[in-house]
């Protein structure tokens, strides 16, 4: 599906006028099985991360923040590194939208993912594609320089989609 296609049935199917707007509703979402059913059926392949590459074209801050996210290749060799030795846990550092989760996900489907990411404007499409995906996982808004954590959540592992719950400020 090309980006165009892709963001126009995202936008519609989370009922958004501009993916400005689909982020900030998107938390909305996290725990709607109808919805995510409805985004399995429309993108087909969870293997795949749709929304990054909605966000990237689209939110990312490249000038300020220098953002920029890691390709799939990169990701996919980072995965086979991390689970060479049938490893269930993972660490993703700087998670973005998950891209380095989802490679191990793909190789396992019982991982358990801690991520960690400073961003809080990325942080809601992380959460809806670890719940989509039903990986189990400890969300950490934070500034891993500093070791300072702003808020966490969880992401628990249900039947089919996993349920976001919110720990809440660290302060």
């Amino acid at each position: 599906m090309e980006l165009k296609e892709l963001t126009e049935k995202t936008l519609v199917l989370f009922n958004s006028k501009n993916t400005t707007e689909l982020i900030k509703k998107l938390p909305s979402y996290w725990n709607d099985d109808d919805t995510k059913t409805k985004f399995k059926e429309l993108v087909s392949d969870l293997s795949i991360d749709w929304l990054q590459k909605i966000f990237q074209y689209y939110e990312a801050d490249r000038k300020g923040k220098k953002q920029d996210y890691t390709p799939t290749t990169l990701a996919k060799l980072m995965a086979n590194l991390a689970l060479r030795n049938s490893e269930k846990h993972i660490t993703d550092m700087c998670a973005g939208s998950g891209a380095l989760t989802i490679q191990c996900w793909n190789l396992n489907h019982d991982i358990e993912a801690e991520c960690l990411e400073f961003d809080e404007k990325v942080i809601p499409i992380l959460l809806f594609n670890l719940a989509v995906r039903n990986i189990k996982a400890t969300v950490y808004q934070m500034d891993v320089l500093q070791q300072e954590v702003t808020n966490s959540w969880q992401v628990v592992a249900g039947d089919e989609f996993g349920k976001v719950i919110e720990n809440g400020n660290n302060d």
